[in-house]
């Protein structure tokens, strides 16, 4: 495969072309403009927003308001620098570029009228400086950040979506794309850059089962423009990918049948068994990315697992600690999974379809560690959450719920330098092409650091853009 051709006239042209109006393509926009330069923004979907209107967890913001209001004065750059490499294994270039500028993300929304709520502990960050729950929270960032662009003069375009970038043979610089305008094929040239910001993959099972096929049947949750079309663009043109191999990214426990959200019941001291009844990784998330365990869970045999709790656990969860009230919306989305509820464990097991004996003995070997040592001897699981509240025993009334694997956003992707420029098999940069937010890698080569997505593809969007305009225009 390769670019298309240069045509010999052009449909549309502007300075720049941001492929996606999501969470990075949005501010970049917003930044090409206010640059003074001609900002065009192509989105597949009928509305803007994409993995954004959806967000339902943390947007980190080191050195916010928040974060003074709450006496904590000594967070930094270095120190959630540090956090990125050591426990992600982030390419030290790009975490120092995001550690950087993430505060004029959260400005950036502020100024246009966001109000963010409370800060939450997360686990392995060095200081609390997560900003959330944000469930309800992404339209409203969208709105704002929409509302932004289209003041400074953006050129929205929906239902275009971008299928192929063209490339100047003589010069190997990207100079445009073919855009499908709805049923019509264009050519839209970008006069200085193209930057593409188009999410991830999850929607795309082909490719879901080329690079990660244990994980092929999990429940997708990212909008259904998550095709993976700017990767494929820019494998297209040559680019080099990153951190590909833990691309797919495991996230929730969902319910087989409604997908609604049953993890909010591990958070609480819940645990999870596969078929014989037997328990396979922490619940805790003590390495602080849930995804690991919930990867864990789809090799277990048929690619589904329970997760087991009880009524104290089930009344506690929700509880925004420190206060006497509920997310609700928590609460909701357990109520919503198919709960087998008994009073003993060989009825629950009949019920759920799961080996009797090897879930009494999970359970009695699990509460036994409680009672003689505080914490579980078999995973290595030491409270309810991250370093939340000390474990709490299953006892009946019982709980259980057949589960798979949700995936909510990609975790690899395109090559990119700290400047946001894609960058091909060498090391050298594709001329005119950037890249950001789910459409790249380089962030989270170890593990996840919860509650950095959403902010880490708005600042990424932010770089790339600021880069972009100074490219000369061809």
């Amino acid at each position: 495969m390769t670019p298309a051709e240069v045509p010999q006239k052009w449909d549309h042209e502007a300075d720049v072309i941001i492929v996606g109006g999501g969470t990075a393509g949005l501010p970049a926009a917003v930044i090409v403009a206010e640059a003074g330069l001609n900002t065009t923004l192509l989105e597949a979907r009928p509305a803007l927003g994409g993995s954004f209107n959806m967000v339902v967890g943390g947007f980190c913001a080191p050195g916010c308001e928040e974060q003074k209001a709450a006496g904590i004065t000594d967070d930094s750059p270095d120190l959630f620098y540090e956090d990125l490499v050591n426990i992600c294994g982030a390419d030290p270039e790009i975490a120092r570029a995001y550690a950087d500028n993430v505060l004029d993300s959260y400005k950036m929304l502020v100024e246009e009228g966001v109000e963010f709520p409370g800060l939450i502990p997360l686990p392995r960050h060095s200081r609390r400086r997560v900003l959330g729950w944000l469930l309800g929270f992404g339209p409203k960032m969208v709105k704002a950040a929409e509302g932004r662009a289209r003041r400074v003069g953006v050129e929205i375009l929906t239902r275009h979506r971008a299928l192929r970038l063209i490339v100047n043979p003589q010069t190997d610089r990207v100079i445009g794309l073919t855009v499908d305008t709805g049923g019509e094929i264009k050519n839209f040239r970008a006069k200085r850059a193209v930057i593409l910001t188009s999410g991830g993959f999850g929607r795309n099972r082909e490719m879901v089962a080329e690079y990660a096929p244990h994980m092929v049947n999990c429940v997708p949750k990212m909008p259904v423009s998550h095709l993976g079309d700017g990767l494929k663009m820019g494998m297209d043109a040559g680019a080099a990918t990153k951190d590909m191999g833990i691309a797919v990214a495991g996230s929730w426990p969902v319910d087989v049948e409604t997908h609604s959200e049953c993890i909010w019941a591990l958070d609480w001291g819940g645990i999870m068994v596969n078929v014989h009844g037997k328990r396979f990784h922490d619940e805790s998330s003590s390495e602080g990315f849930y995804g690991r365990m919930t990867e864990a869970a789809m090799r277990q045999p048929g690619s589904v697992y329970w997760v087991v709790f009880n009524e104290d656990i089930m009344n506690n969860i929700g509880r925004i600690e420190g206060t006497d009230k509920r997310n609700m919306e928590h609460v909701k989305d357990v109520e919503k999974c198919n709960r087998i509820i008994t009073s003993s464990l060989d009825e629950l097991a009949e019920k759920a379809g799961i080996n009797a004996e090897g879930l009494k003995e999970a359970i009695e070997k699990y509460n036994s560690d409680i009672d003689n040592f505080g914490y579980d001897t078999v995973c290595g699981r030491k409270h309810q959450m991250g370093e939340a509240r000390p474990l709490a025993k299953i006892t009946p009334p019982y709980y259980a719920i057949k589960s798979v694997t949700a995936t909510t956003s990609m975790k690899g992707g395109l090559k990119i330098n700290a400047r946001g420029q894609v960058l091909n098999q060498y090391d050298e940069t594709i001329p005119g092409l950037y890249a950001a937010g789910e459409t790249t890698g380089g962030l989270h080569t170890k593990t996840y650091l919860l509650g950095i997505m959403s902010s880490s593809a708005f600042t990424q969007g932010i770089i790339a853009a600021r880069n972009a305009v100074k490219e000369p225009a061809a």
